[in-house]
């Protein structure tokens, strides 16, 4: 019964207490950043492929699979 009190006591805030759940001023700062880095992930990433995809020549592949041995 003891145990059964202390978890619920730890699940439920006293009555005096409000939560508080906004976000403080650094944690948004740091969302942003961290949203802005992955943004700009996504962006080298598509800038590499479409690097790799140019700088390929289209005859490369076919000349891969004619010179493989079968």
């Amino acid at each position: 019964m003891v145990d059964e009190e202390i978890f619920i006591a730890t699940l439920v805030p006293s009555g005096n207490t409000t939560p508080n759940s906004s976000m403080t001023l650094e944690q948004k700062i740091m969302f942003a950043f961290v949203i802005l880095l992955f943004i700009f992930l996504c962006i080298l990433i598509v800038h590499c492929f479409q690097i790799l995809l140019t700088s390929m020549p289209t005859s490369a592949w076919a000349d891969v699979l004619e010179t493989r041995p079968v």
